[in-house]
């Protein structure tokens, strides 16, 4: 007779842990993905709990993120004495962020619960660019909405979902 065994990797605190973020989840739901500046982006966050949990609040946020790559002047000289441009590697750089909170600190109880949100998209959203100096834009922008229950000392519960805006 034989006997396997499988090793995970995790200790039984991990595993535990990992159990109990498959009883708690956060969705988000909306009409459609495609918008346009200066629409409204409406919809629902429905949260689940299988047991209560202490959290700072429940958000929903609007964020656009674009890779870049950023240019800096190196300090070393070259053999004739030129400063030198080095280039560092691309990096997600945050364009917009909105962030819209649907619910305060509190014991949230288990169960589901619903929030509904709506963000307006600003007119001039399109024309919004990175904040660095030499930032050279290597991607278009990325737009997502992402719901998070905040929990202090704990692993928060999020939800990311992926727009177009144009």
């Amino acid at each position: 007779m034989f006997r396997l065994r499988f090793y995970t990797g995790l200790s039984e605190e991990s595993s535990e842990l990992n159990l109990s973020s498959r009883k708690r989840k956060i969705d988000i739901s909306i009409q459609k993905f495609n918008y346009a500046p200066g629409d409204t982006i409406s919809g629902n966050v429905a949260l689940t709990l299988k047991k209560p949990v202490n959290a700072r609040e429940v958000s929903i946020s609007l964020i656009g993120e674009q890779m870049v790559t950023a240019t800096r002047e190196a300090t070393s000289k070259d053999i004739l004495g030129y400063s030198r441009e080095k280039s560092t590697g691309p990096q997600r750089v945050p364009i917009f962020e909105f962030k819209q909170q649907l619910d305060s600190e509190k014991e949230y109880n288990q169960g589901q619960e619903y929030y509904f949100f709506e963000i307006k998209i600003p007119a001039d959203i399109l024309s919004m660019r990175p904040q660095m100096t030499g930032a050279i834009q290597s991607s278009p922008v990325k737009w997502y909405l992402l719901a998070n229950l905040d929990i202090p000392r704990g692993l928060d519960i999020s939800k990311k979902v992926d727009i177009t805006i144009g």
